[in-house]
């Protein structure tokens, strides 16, 4: 529902101007990614021949959609841009006031059967954030931007940007969804327990793309969970988080050891620390949506 604004300049006048600036410079990156994506599938050549830091063999539509925002963003945008295939051999710095944060291609290794999304990150060089946005590819290009302005929802058809949403609220729930990643098998009893009471009151829509489940979830409500520490903190979970926190939702982290965070009690990025793998690419557990699905955990 549009409440407020009717394209998305309006929006973006509504922000510093320089973050506004560095929004519209990602937005035109993303939009080359459907032909990374179209020339990958053509492509019999699926992995880059390389491992990344994480010990995971990279595919080529993951290195190219990362070095894609290394050539185009102007430095000048950004202090840093990192992101999940960022080495201690590719990381880049700016002369910008701003750090960029992003998995640039989410769900690549299933991208022939269904559509990938990216996910980004913004913040100020003392790692409060600035903005969350992430990007699905499907047969037109959808948006989900977060900022101090609120929350908006925009598509990418014919040429131009259309507004679908400028307000949202996804609890409570209504109808709701659920997907949870991992396997059950591995769940502490309490997360079983979680598991069976949302089962009990909702829908599987589970897919095993981070943005296209979350997607399912402002759309719909409910909640999504990977309870292992599968998922990046820095440029997955804390985007959604932030996310979350402007369109009535609720979410937490979980580390290792089962100790859960939200976004006001998870610790201020260390931006000193980004450009160490270790802190950078730290996994995490999440469970995010309908706080009072969410709740119930």
């Amino acid at each position: 529902m549009k409440t407020k604004y009717s394209t998305l300049d309006e929006y973006l006048a509504d922000l510093d101007s320089s973050l506004s600036k560095l929004i519209k410079d990602i937005l035109v990156v993303t939009l080359e990614i459907p032909k990374q994506i179209l020339s990958f599938i053509k492509d019999e050549k699926e992995y880059a021949g390389t491992i990344n830091v994480s010990g995971d063999m990279q595919l080529s539509l993951d290195v190219a959609s990362h070095e894609l925002f290394l050539q185009k963003l102007p430095k000048e945008d950004y202090y840093l841009l990192l992101g999940e295939e960022t080495t201690p051999e590719n990381i880049t710095e700016g002369t910008g006031e701003f750090i960029i944060l992003g998995d640039f291609i989410d769900g690549s290794s299933i991208v022939r059967s269904r559509g990938p999304g990216g996910i980004i990150l913004i913040t100020d060089k003392q790692g409060n954030i600035q903005a969350a946005m992430t990007v699905s590819y499907t047969l037109f290009l959808r948006f989900d931007l977060a900022t101090e302005a609120g929350y908006i929802q925009f598509i990418h058809a014919d040429g131009e940007f259309f507004v679908l949403k400028d307000d949202l609220s996804i609890s409570p729930s209504s109808k709701p969804v659920y997907g949870f990643g991992g396997k059950e098998e591995e769940f502490t009893e309490k997360e079983k327990e979680f598991v069976n009471k949302i089962k009990k009151v909702g829908k599987l829509r589970y897919g095993g793309c981070l943005v296209q489940d979350m997607n399912n979830i402002l759309d719909k409500t409910g909640v999504f969970a990977y309870f292992s520490p599968k998922l990046r903190l820095c440029y997955e979970i804390l985007p959604y988080l932030y996310i979350l926190s402007k369109v009535n939702g609720k979410g937490y982290y979980i580390t290792k050891n089962k100790e859960m965070f939200t976004l006001e009690t998870v610790p201020r990025l260390e931006p000193n620390k980004l450009t160490e793998m270790d802190y950078l690419h730290q996994k995490v557990g999440f469970v995010g949506g309908s706080s009072d699905l969410v709740d119930l955990l």
